[in-house]
């Protein structure tokens, strides 16, 4: 079986060049962890609540909390993306998927085409819901 079975295809991405503050507040009110980066239609990076979270941390420790409405808020994405990022195609056999989740301590990877647009996404959780639920043939509660 294959990624395209189980990825999530409905994703909220957000520009390189969109502020810190907007995919803090996108992350705050969701229901996932990871905004794909997207630029003219292709990945260009990814943001997790964790890459948030040390942006602020760090920031705080810096600088005693001193003018971070300001200064983080308004920064780009661009300045916290992670851009190295680890991709799959639709065609990837599910237990290759986790392997990589697995060996690279990684909690999503993008599902990309060979153009790298964005097709969707695999999580750590699509994938122990699989096993859970497809591989033992239970139901979620």
């Amino acid at each position: 079986m294959t990624i395209v079975s189980i990825m999530t295809t409905n994703m909220t991405t957000i520009s390189p060049g969109d502020k810190f503050a907007d995919a803090q507040a996108i992350l705050n009110k969701a229901s996932f962890t990871h905004l794909l980066v997207e630029q003219d239609g292709r990945l260009v990076g990814i943001v997790s609540d964790r890459d948030i979270s040390r942006k602020i941390a760090s920031y705080l420790k810096d600088n005693q909390g001193s003018g971070f409405a300001t200064r983080v808020a308004n920064s780009n994405i661009k300045d916290i993306m992670t851009t190295d990022v680890l991709t799959i195609d639709r065609d990837t056999p599910i237990g290759a998927a986790s392997v990589l989740l697995l060996e690279h301590n990684i909690s999503c990877l993008p599902v990309v085409d060979v153009n790298n647009v964005i097709e969707g996404i695999i999580t750590r959780e699509d994938l122990l819901k699989y096993y859970v639920y497809s591989e033992k043939k239970l139901t979620p509660a």
